[in-house]
């Protein structure tokens, strides 16, 4: 007998299983090299989840650098340009970056003239009351940039629109606040109340703020040290400051936003730092930054090689385990900046199918974290960008459509029985917000890195109808096409509209093509623990 309990509370949904479970053990296979035409089963744990992923869970980012180059690609009045983000809604959409850092808000200042070049040596700021140590500060950040003058002015009009297209397309913003603007070694808040209380008295919404952007990094770029205590001292200052404003009184702190734990030990002793000292009380959640590599050191073999994917599992590991060893209770983490090759990403790589790969990947891992949030860098332009300044949806756009269309709740243990590393299978209840499926469905996702194809038995489900979306490279290019098919059919834009993405029925073993990935899902699976998430009212307990 199974009696569960959902409960939704303050936009979270908590569950209590209580069951007598008889588990048959199913053995991992390590085995090495590719599966050749193997046949692979499906065997699910629908009993409880690992963790349960809400709607928002897909973001997206833009970038500090695109604020600099007053955001040229975004015509916020383009319908295209808002049915491209709108089919990516809801989403959290972090602003910000190394250039937040460098923004100055002026909110008389002209757009025209937004960008702000100084002299070397002269402070935005009038010379005669400018601190001398912020000066400092400032003069040593333009010199390990190669001297160049990156503080800008960011006008009251640009943020009005952006502030208007997002609540127009469905996100929610995440704003990086300027930790550089110092005064005797302490965070200035004097700009940012100026942004907030201008903020504040035209109702925009900002649910989530941040100071600063990988600050355990801030002496390598920019000769300033920023100790993880003092970041601790910094956002008491933001909360404080947050707290006399009812508008932002209840928005959620997210830091250190330090970079690869897998990679870095400095960044892991900066995390644990920053939480031992009082930072486990003062933010909502960790944020960490995430790259496989750099994109001046990254080959194409790197876009599909399993023990570049499993790096991502140390930096969970490692989080989770300085989460649980730092603080009463571990703390969610979220990444509020992530890709697949730091740096701009890889061009015409990081933008190409290929690239899809290290994506769901991350995205199915994540998951089964418990990571909250992934925010993808980033929306609009550059190499890793969802979408090209042009407007062209590249490949990972779909990819992330069709994830946020049909991924939602809980999160299922995936066992793997006669896989190899080539082949990664993750599973969720399916989501109900697009195309209607029936309480209790579940969505399984895969991807094929093999050269050769596979077959998947559905197990317990294979005698059921699923629905398949499978994408593969959209023209001779292969690998690094620009372009993406779904069940082999081309997906294109008409004018401004986004193309269907209608699945396709099977019956049977699904195949898995070799260099392919996708969504199978099984629409008459009725799991229950997914029936219950479909059918939950807020603030009602429903038991089965």
């Amino acid at each position: 007998m199974c009696i569960l309990h959902f409960q939704w509370q303050a936009g979270m949904l908590t569950l209590s299983i209580f069951a007598f479970i008889s588990l048959i053990y199913v053995p991992e296979v390590k085995a090495q090299g590719d599966a050749s035409g193997q046949r692979l089963t499906l065997f699910l744990d629908v009993t409880r989840p690992l963790h349960i992923t809400t709607p928002r869970y897909l973001s997206i980012t833009i970038s500090g650098g695109q604020l600099r180059r007053n955001l040229i690609g975004y015509d916020f009045s383009s319908k295209k340009l808002q049915k491209l983000a709108a089919a990516l809604s809801p989403a959290d959409i972090r602003i910000g970056g190394t250039y937040a850092d460098f923004l100055n808000f002026d909110p008389t200042s002209d757009d025209a003239k937004c960008v702000i070049r100084t002299e070397p040596g002269k402070s935005m700021q009038d010379s005669d009351s400018a601190d001398a140590e912020v000066e400092d500060a400032r003069q040593k950040k333009r010199e390990s940039f190669s001297n160049e003058n990156l503080e800008f002015s960011f006008s009251g009009q640009r943020w009005d629109n952006i502030s208007r297209f997002c609540d127009k397309v469905g996100w929610d913003i995440l704003w990086d606040l300027n930790l550089l603007d110092r005064h005797n070694g302490s965070w200035d808040p004097t700009v940012a109340k100026q942004f907030l209380d201008y903020s504040s008295s035209r109702g925009m919404k900002i649910p989530m703020f941040e100071l600063g952007n990988e600050p355990n990094l801030y002496e390598r770029k920019f000769g300033v040290i920023l100790e993880a205590d003092q970041l601790v001292k910094d956002y008491s200052t933001l909360k404080d400051l947050l707290s006399q404003m009812p508008q932002y009184a209840a928005s959620g702190l997210y830091a250190p936003g330090v970079n690869n734990l897998d990679t870095f030990s400095s960044s892991r002793k900066y995390l644990a730092q920053f939480l031992q000292t009082s930072g486990c009380k003062m933010i909502s959640e960790i944020a960490l930054h995430h790259y496989y590599f750099k994109k001046e050191d990254a080959s194409l073999a790197d876009f599909v090689d399993v023990e570049v994917m499993d790096t991502l599992r140390t930096q969970l590991e490692f989080a989770y385990n300085i989460s649980w060893s730092s603080c009463r209770l571990r703390k969610p983490v979220r990444f509020t900046e992530t890709s697949t090759a730091s740096g701009g990403g890889v061009p015409d790589v990081s933008n190409a199918f290929i690239a899809g790969f290290l994506w769901l990947d991350k995205l199915g891992l994540s998951a089964t974290f418990g990571i909250t949030r992934v925010f993808r860098q980033t929306f609009l332009k550059s190499s890793y960008a969802l979408v090209s300044q042009s407007l062209k949806p590249n490949p990972d756009y779909y990819l992330s459509v069709l994830f946020k269309r049909l991924v939602e709740g809980p999160v299922f243990r995936v066992y793997d029985e006669g896989l190899t590393p080539t082949v990664r299978v993750y599973a969720h209840c399916v989501s109900k917000s697009h195309y209607n499926y029936p309480d209790g469905a579940i969505v399984v996702y895969y991807l094929n890195l093999g050269t050769k194809a596979s077959v998947l038995s559905l197990g317990k489900f294979k005698k059921t109808e699923v629905h398949l979306f499978i994408l593969s490279p959209g023209d001779e290019d292969g690998m690094l096409s620009r372009k993406v098919k779904l069940n082999d059919e081309l997906l294109e834009m008409n004018g401004s509209d986004l193309p269907s993405l209608e699945p396709k029925p099977h019956s049977g073993d699904v195949p898995l093509a070799p260099k392919t990935f996708g969504f199978i899902v099984i629409p008459e699976a009725d799991v229950q623990l997914c029936k219950q998430y479909h059918r939950h009212d807020d603030g009602k307990i429903v038991s089965c």
